[in-house]
C-alpha cells in the first residue's frame, strides 16, 4: 500500500449529526420502518424511545452491507439511514444477506409514502387533474416493466436483478402513490373504474408482499389493463 494512503475499512465511522437524527426521527413518525413490524418506538407511559438508527450501506466497509464506494460522509447522510426498533435492527444487521441495500431503501421509501398518505395525498377538483397526476407514474412503471420485466424465455440473472431493483425502488412507491390518489379521489371514478381500482389495489398488495416483504406465497393478481386509461376521458 502506498505511503500516506489508508484503507477505507480502517477509517472510523462518521457520527450522525443532531440535525440528521432529528430529520430521521421526523421521517419515521415514531414507528419502526420495517413494513413487517411498524412498532411504536416509545414504551407505554414512558418518555423513553427505542429508536435505533440503522445504516443501509454499512457505516464502515467492515460493517453489514459495507462493501460500497460511498464515502464516510455519504454513509452518515440521512438517505443512508433507516429508523428501526432494536429487534429489527439486530435482524437486518445479523443476516445482511437477507436484507440487501435495495430492500432497506424500499422500506424507507414505503414508510415515508405511508406518512404522505396520511398528510399529503392531493384531492383533485376534476378528472383531468387526477389523470395528470397518475399518468406519469403509470408510464414510468410501464417503461420499467417493458425494459426489465419478466419475459418468458428471456430472464437472465442480470435482467432479473435489475427488475427486482427497479421494482423495489420505483414501482412499489409509485404504486402506493397511485393507490392513495385513487382512494382519496374515488368520487371522480365511474363505477367501472372503481372496480378497476379495486383490482389494482389487490395487485399492489400482492406485488408489495413479494418485492418488499419477500413473501413469494402471495397471489399474482395481474395489472388490470383498465388502469392504463383510468380517468383519461370525461365520463
Amino acid at each position: 500500500m502506498a505511503a500516506g494512503t489508508q484503507q477505507p475499512s480502517a477509517c472510523r465511522r462518521v457520527p450522525l449529526s443532531t440535525a440528521t437524527k432529528r430529520r430521521l426521527w421526523s421521517e419515521s413518525g415514531g414507528y419502526c420502518q420495517s413494513p413487517a413490524c411498524s412498532d411504536f418506538l416509545f414504551a407505554d407511559d414512558a418518555d423513553v424511545d427505542f429508536a435505533q438508527m440503522a445504516h443501509i450501506v454499512g457505516a464502515s466497509t467492515e460493517g453489514p452491507r459495507g462493501k460500497s464506494s460511498l464515502t464516510k460522509v455519504q454513509r452518515a447522510h440521512h438517505s443512508n439511514v433507516t429508523v428501526l426498533c432494536p429487534k429489527c435492527h439486530i435482524l437486518v444487521d445479523s443476516t445482511p444477506q437477507n436484507y440487501p441495500i435495495e430492500l432497506l431503501h424500499s422500506w424507507k421509501a414505503r414508510h415515508q409514502d405511508l406518512l404522505a398518505q396520511a398528510f399529503g395525498t392531493p384531492q383533485f377538483a376534476d378528472r383531468g387533474a387526477a389523470r395528470r397526476y397518475i399518468e406519469p407514474l403509470l408510464a414510468q412503471n410501464g417503461a420499467i416493466f417493458v425494459t426489465y420485466g419478466p419475459v418468458e424465455g428471456n430472464m437472465s440473472d442480470e435482467r432479473a436483478a435489475l427488475w427486482r431493483k427497479h421494482a423495489r425502488q420505483t414501482i412499489v412507491p409509485n404504486n402506493q402513490r397511485i393507490t392513495r390518489a385513487l382512494t382519496r379521489n374515488r368520487d371522480l371514478l365511474t363505477a367501472h373504474e372503481r372496480a378497476t381500482a379495486d383490482i389494482f389495489g389487490l395487485h399492489v398488495a400482492e406485488f408489495d408482499a413479494r418485492h418488499v416483504l419477500g413473501d413469494w406465497t402471495a397471489g399474482t393478481q395481474r395489472f388490470p389493463e383498465g388502469m392504463n386509461s383510468i380517468m383519461e376521458d370525461q365520463p
